[in-house]
């Protein structure tokens, strides 16, 4: 067990938690009935912790998603590396390794994020959501109907296109949220678990 905080603020554990607190960790809690240290850190706001977990929810584990799923957590891990937020760059790294079932290939496609250099990519669907992705989380403000174009051209369908960019849009609240709260990785990582050491 780590020694380091779980937040730059004080956080309320699950064994200190009451009233509407003890609620919310109870809904967001996982299946060994422990609350992962993102929602621990947000224990000054309770209110917040449950329709933050639906959103995410709704977004990123919906069977009416029809991005793969390794799409969707891999723009949710570019976000992440442009925001430079290490807890959802690991634990959606790793998602995003999970769903691609090819770990050398997901290793380059990260690395490639990691240099932002998205020329490298060389699916032009991957591509293009990737380049929509950069241009939303760092240039709102030009973001235009042209690049809905592209993104259509590339073969998504509006539904496709309207998860890119909520996920997108989405994990620049995580990994400013994340980042604000200074929140520790917690001892899993990822939907499966794999032990963070």
């Amino acid at each position: 067990m780590s020694s380091k905080p779980i937040a730059h603020i004080s956080v309320i554990l699950q064994n200190e938690a009451t009233g509407s607190l003890a609620e919310a960790y109870n809904i967001v809690k996982d299946g060994n009935n422990n609350v992962e240290n993102l929602y621990l850190a947000m224990s000054q706001t309770p209110d917040a912790i449950v329709p933050a977990d639906a959103h995410y929810i709704a977004l990123l584990h919906n069977p009416d998603n029809p991005l793969d799923p390794s799409l969707s957590e891999l723009v949710a891990t570019y976000v992440a590396i442009l925001c430079k937020c290490e807890y959802a760059i690991a634990n959606h790294g790793a998602n995003f390794r999970m769903y691609l079932s090819n770990d050398a290939r997901a290793d380059a496609i990260l690395s490639i994020l990691a240099d932002d250099d998205l020329s490298k990519i060389e699916n032009d669907q991957m591509r293009a959501a990737l380049e929509y992705t950069r241009k939303l989380s760092l240039t709102p403000e030009s973001v235009q109907a042209s690049d809905i174009e592209t993104l259509r051209t590339a073969g998504f369908c509006d539904k496709g296109i309207s998860y890119i960019i909520q996920i997108a849009a989405s994990f620049g609240y995580w990994a400013r949220m994340i980042n604000g709260l200074g929140t520790r990785l917690g001892a899993q990582i990822g939907i499966m678990g794999n032990a963070n050491t």
